[in-house]
């Protein structure tokens, strides 16, 4: 079978389909890259792409598409773009999005748990490294291109179009939904809060219009 490949933007409701992808595949038939020793990072994917310093980039990609061609590998997964493997096909690739305040959103809150940043939300979003993460994730794929685009407000209808294209059987599932604490106590998205993002966001918001224009279309 030839793989899929999933350009999992984060906070985008990405984590849902990753645990549903576990359902349905053999656990040697996912491969996974995430960060330097996480749990949903694959064996050989931490091992090639953490902990080989002396393996340039090229290097490590190359490694990756091997190991996905060699041991037919259904579905691989990562925040970073999989277009950047040499074995990437455009039309088996899929991408989820998600609106650009509520995906800020959502990062922060999730660094927040993290203990990644003890920074006030007005401060973390200002932060070069906070801003535009979805388009840096998704890197040099093109929306036009991919096989299956969705947005997470029909996450369902992204479900359901992922399984008529790739005859695939994803079940519909709901994970890392924010408690009543978290949505109690989260920085407001006013008007302005959420101007002031896509101001912040530029190249996010031109994506996501891109994707929600992209999936207008394929749904009509």
């Amino acid at each position: 079978m030839a793989p899929l490949f999933f350009i999992h933007l984060p906070k985008t409701g990405g984590t849902s389909l990753r645990r549903a992808a576990e359902q349905i595949f053999p656990r040697s038939k996912i491969l996974m890259a995430y960060g330097r020793d996480a749990k949903t990072t694959s064996p050989f994917a931490n091992e090639v792409m953490h902990h080989s310093p002396d393996l340039p980039i090229e290097g490590k990609l190359a490694a990756l598409s091997d190991h996905i061609v060699a041991h037919d590998i259904a579905f691989f997964a990562s925040h970073m773009s999989a277009a950047h493997l040499p074995c990437y096909d455009p039309a088996r690739a899929f991408a989820l999005f998600r609106s650009v305040p509520e995906q800020v959103l959502s990062y922060y809150t999730f660094q927040k748990a993290q203990k990644r940043t003890q920074d006030r939300f007005e401060v973390f979003i200002e932060k070069p490294e906070n801003r535009n993460i979805q388009s840096r994730s998704f890197g040099p794929a093109d929306v036009d291109e991919v096989g299956v685009v969705g947005i997470l407000s029909d996450y369902a209808g992204f479900v359901a179009r992922l399984n008529a294209r790739f005859g695939t059987a994803f079940p519909v599932l709901h994970r890392n939904r924010r408690s009543p604490l978290s949505r109690l106590t989260a920085p407001s998205l006013d008007p302005e809060m959420r101007a002031h993002l896509e101001q912040l966001n530029p190249e996010d918001v031109e994506l996501y219009r891109r994707a929600e224009a992209r999936w207008r279309r394929d749904t009509r």
